[in-house]
């Protein structure tokens, strides 16, 4: 009898020991629901530091172009039932590029005739270089994660592909992963990546930025996401007509306009309707052979001559916005806007040491530079540099400890991920947490009171009758 009496006591406290774990998780889990912060901040009143938005213009190749929705007023994707999934379509986890380099991708893989794999068709159809202006709010865990990358205010550059992270080596990267903390990596939230792209031999463009826009269940491919994985995984993307906060969604956008790559290159120019009529009467936009240190050009329109010239590339680049903004202004280009000057961004966006801890420690500070405004520290005074005020500190933020114990290949149920972390912040939470000493001290117990008490209740009973 004493043995199953000791038994049924081991039993007890187990039990008990289980039931207050689980439910002060579930305590957690309702209280990060509701957004209760529970670590306060030291320089903000509402107990987080948000980035200061930042508007920039970037560009992106294209197979389709925008089309002008006469309700929403704005460009949006010619995909879509409703406007609010055309505008969703244009930029549903893809990569772009700085204006300055959006060349360099046509240039590299899209026009040479030898590595075609359709004939008389441009890689991946490219057609249209398409301007997007962009406001972006990074969220502060990936602030604080990204804090040493370059560019500041930027995460690492993500590649991209048919509306899902590219896999490497048959898995997501870890820099994937980060969006919603999949298998057990941190959970930083939606972060636009950047990396300076400008050591490929066979178009050298100056200043080539690439950029990675993730937006819902990044980790599926555009077939394979559902609307409960949306929902689960939310994007970085805000719904139309909302502005990035860093916390709901890191980016929003309006599409300036587009200019044509045949008009570009000087194809219609020649009479022929577009590139697949020029090179089906024989015509050769570009051919070469790739030497592994750059091509060895065949036969080219005058164009794209001396593809590994920088300053032929810049020059391209500059004949590129030309021609875009004068079709902009043209009155037969209606809801087209002119792209806006760097100065006139410039003057626009947040310092640069406001977002950025590197660039509020730097000597000389930091200066916003190119369309896509990107900060760059300086390495002594010149034009442009800004260095933070004496009275000026960055916040000491803080990582997350939050963390998903979602697989990135996981199946979809319809269960809450419980965040068992003493600080509790909801799931798509931009958040970061300046450091603090302050903990919760208003945790509700009546959760665990109330599991607590049936179980203790049972097994007394149970023993009472074996005494």
């Amino acid at each position: 009898m004493w043995c199953r009496f000791g038994l049924l006591c081991l039993l007890l406290l187990v039990s008990t020991t289980n039931a207050v774990h689980l439910a002060t998780t579930k305590s957690l889990n309702y209280s990060a629901k509701s957004g209760t912060a529970t670590v306060a901040s030291s320089s903000t009143t509402d107990g987080s530091w948000h980035m200061s938005p930042v508007i920039v213009v970037h560009a992106r190749v294209q197979g389709d172009a925008p089309v002008w929705n006469k309700e929403a007023k704005m460009w949006l994707s010619k995909y879509g039932d409703t406007a609010e999934l055309a505008y969703m379509n244009n930029l549903d986890t893809v990569n772009m590029a700085s204006v300055e380099g959006a060349l360099m991708f046509v240039q590299a893989e899209g026009i040479n005739v030898d590595e075609q794999s359709v004939k008389c068709e441009r890689k991946n159809k490219m057609q249209y270089v398409v301007f997007y202006e962009v406001t972006i709010a990074q969220p502060a865990y990936g602030i604080k994660y990204y804090e040493n990358h370059t560019p500041p205010e930027y995460g690492e550059f993500v590649a991209m592909d048919t509306a899902k992270c590219t896999d490497e080596n048959s898995d997501l990267s870890v820099n994937c992963k980060v969006y919603y903390g999949l298998d057990g990596e941190s959970d930083i939230g939606l972060m636009v990546g950047s990396n300076l792209q400008t050591t490929d031999p066979r178009a050298p463009y100056l200043d080539n930025y690439w950029f990675s826009y993730p937006n819902s269940c990044a980790q599926k491919l555009r077939d394979e996401k559902t609307d409960k994985c949306r929902a689960k995984y939310p994007g970085g993307l805000c719904p139309m007509g909302v502005k990035p906060d860093g916390d709901k969604c890191t980016f929003s956008y309006k599409i300036l306009g587009y200019l044509n790559i045949d008009d570009l290159v000087g194809i219609t120019e020649m009479g022929y309707s577009n590139y697949t009529a020029f090179c089906e009467d024989g015509g050769v936009e570009f051919k070469a052979s790739n030497s592994g240190s750059g091509f060895d050009v065949e036969e080219s329109i005058d164009f794209w001559k001396k593809p590994g010239d920088e300053d032929a590339n810049s020059n391209r680049t500059s004949a590129m916005v030309k021609l875009y903004n004068k079709l902009a202004s043209n009155d037969t280009s209606s809801n087209m806007m002119p792209l806006p000057s760097v100065e006139k961004l410039t003057a626009a966006n947040p310092k640069c040491y406001e977002n950025s801890k590197a660039c509020t420690t730097s000597q000389y500070g930091c200066s916003r530079t190119l369309y896509s405004q990107i900060c760059a520290v300086c390495k002594s005074s010149g034009d442009g540099c800004e260095v933070a005020p004496s009275s000026f500190s960055f916040p000491d933020l803080t990582l997350s400890t939050r963390s998903s114990s979602s697989s990135s290949s996981e199946s979809f149920r319809d269960i809450d991920i419980l965040n068992s972390s003493d600080t509790a912040v909801s799931k798509d939470s931009g958040k970061a947490l300046p450091d603090s000493s302050s903990k919760s001290k208003n945790r509700s117990s009546s959760a665990v009171t109330v599991t607590i008490v049936p179980s203790i209740v049972i097994l007394l009973t149970l023993v009472a009758s074996l005494v």
